[in-house]
């Protein structure tokens, strides 16, 4: 997705649902242009958690959820990534999307993905930017009423078919991910582009909570994204969210 011409460290990412299984269609586990943030309450954060900021939000059934910041990647758990958007990368900024309805229509997804994102008990989304050497990425986590609906939710999102959604992956691959239970990662490229556009991306549940760490870039991606995701995995105690949260 860099296109040709462009610095390395600079992917044109005008299209961010590429950088993992959330293509229009697909299903939850990836980044978003999230403008929606309804509800927000801070949730056993410490100095470095910075809240989700809210935006302008549509008419959309109200859902109350924690501030799942402290979920997301920080500087070097992925080695020698950091929050932040490279140029041109999507999204800019840190960003929270709350109930059902307002993620399907944030994501353009259709009436089934509505459907099955309710049955799963999806409340929350939140997403990060991050960046490292000639590579741009996601932080992300879903929020559901229960851990069984987010272990449903990511044995959709690693169906080989749903990561297929998007129509441009060639050379998928999947990858174990040890030190965390039921962990999987995969890789794979985009079809007609360099081996320096490859992706890459980690799911795990946490709890009631679903994560994805994504990058987009050169490789090889198994060993540091594994990394980043036990560092996350680790700091938050296994545990996600602090507090029981019910789905208006």
């Amino acid at each position: 997705m860099v296109h040709a011409g462009e610095p390395a460290d600079a992917p044109d990412m005008s299209d961010p649902r590429q950088i993992s299984g959330m293509r229009r269609g697909a299903g939850v586990g990836v980044v978003a242009l999230a403008t929606l943030a309804i509800g927000i309450a801070a949730c056993g954060n410490d100095d470095d958690d910075r809240p989700a900021k809210p935006q302008a939000a549509k008419a959309a059934p109200r859902v109350d959820a924690p501030d799942l910041s402290r979920y997301l990647m920080r500087t070097d758990e992925e080695p020698g990534f950091r929050p932040g958007a490279a140029p041109g990368a999507m999204p800019r900024e840190r960003a929270t999307v709350t109930g059902v309805k307002a993620f399907v229509t944030e994501m353009h997804l259709p009436a089934a993905d509505e459907r099955r994102l309710t049955s799963e008990g999806f409340l929350a989304f939140t997403v990060e930017p991050i960046r490292g050497p000639g590579s741009a990425g996601v932080t992300n986590v879903a929020l559901y009423e229960t851990a069984a609906g987010a272990e449903r939710s990511l044995a959709h999102e690693l169906r080989p078919d749903v990561i297929r959604a998007g129509g441009a992956l060639e050379h998928l691959r999947f990858f174990s991910v040890p030190g965390i239970p039921g962990a999987r990662g995969w890789t794979a490229s985009l079809r007609g582009e360099p081996a320096s556009r490859r992706l890459g991306n980690v799911l795990w549940v946490q709890g009631r909570c679903m994560h994805v760490l994504g990058n987009q870039g050169p490789g090889p991606f198994a060993g540091r994204l594994s990394r980043g995701a036990r560092a996350i995995y680790e700091r938050t105690s296994d545990r996600c969210p602090c507090a029981k949260q019910t789905r208006s």
